[in-house]
């Protein structure tokens, strides 16, 4: 190895470090995340995502320049066609000029034939439809920067209640709850009308609340309960409630909403 790809290798791990360090304090979850990836030799979009986000072009170079990524592939942002045209806006938003400038002069095609190219694309698209249609992905887009917090990640907060103790000389605590106050891990601006529980149940929603069976898979039955009306002679109906197919159970009314289902 060359002094040139030392350097190179050392401004990677140094950018690494940093970044692992940041997202640590940003979120444990996403540095456990992201660890994993690394350590696997995985530079997916959501590494990118954040490598782009603390300004570390070597490691979207690394990425982009050894092949660890297809920047034409399908974006997990349905906002964005392709990976490539999310990072280039997170690049924009976050003002990280050089990785902008090398996004938009870089191609992942080359030394790649034209046939190549077509087959992987036709491979993604194929791959994330298939993927679309058995896995459901939360969606809940930040008000102030209209990211997907569920794809960019968001912080939640532990109160701790402390009172002071004359038997100890000092306070202690006496009880400690999750805060319902949640921040944009993008923008780390506090998101409005949403607690931590509405956004747990919308993890869930596609989820029968009592068997855990996927609605969209196993159905839904619609019930009516009609009575009797002696004056036209005939049964009417009176009400109408939604059920899980498999197991019977109600869906609830953010359900319903969900899925669009009009009494």
């Amino acid at each position: 190895m060359n002094s040139k790809e030392n350097n190179s290798s050392k401004n990677l791990e140094d950018s690494i470090e940093k970044l692992s360090k940041n997202l640590y304090l940003e979120s444990p979850d996403l540095w456990i995340e992201f660890s994993g990836k690394v350590n696997d030799n995985i530079f997916d979009e959501m590494v990118l995502f954040f490598a782009i986000k603390y300004n570390y072009k070597s490691i979207v170079e690394h990425a982009i320049s050894n092949n660890l990524i297809d920047l034409n592939a399908p974006s997990r942002n349905n906002d964005y066609p392709n990976i490539k045209e999310h990072l280039i806006f997170i690049a924009k938003q976050n003002k990280s000029l050089d990785i902008l400038n090398y996004l938009e002069a870089s191609s992942s095609c080359n030394n790649i034939d034209k046939d190549t190219i077509v087959k992987k694309i036709d491979d993604s698209t194929s791959n994330s439809n298939a993927n679309k249609g058995n896995k459901y992905f939360p969606r809940y887009l930040c008000d102030h920067c209209n990211h997907n917090i569920f794809e960019s990640g968001y912080r939640v907060s532990e109160s701790i209640e402390y009172k002071y103790s004359l038997e100890n000389d000092k306070p202690i605590e006496v009880s400690r709850k999750l805060s319902n106050l949640v921040v944009c891990c993008n923008c780390n601006k506090d998101l409005k009308d949403i607690s931590i529980e509405s956004l747990n149940e919308l993890c869930s929603i596609q989820n029968c609340t009592n068997c855990g069976s996927n609605l969209t898979v196993v159905g839904i039955t619609d019930k009516s309960k009609m009575s009797f009306d002696n004056n036209l002679g005939k049964f009417s109906n009176i009400s109408k409630s939604y059920h899980c197919s498999k197991c019977d159970s109600k869906i609830s009314e953010k359900q319903r909403e969900f899925f669009n289902i009009v009494r």
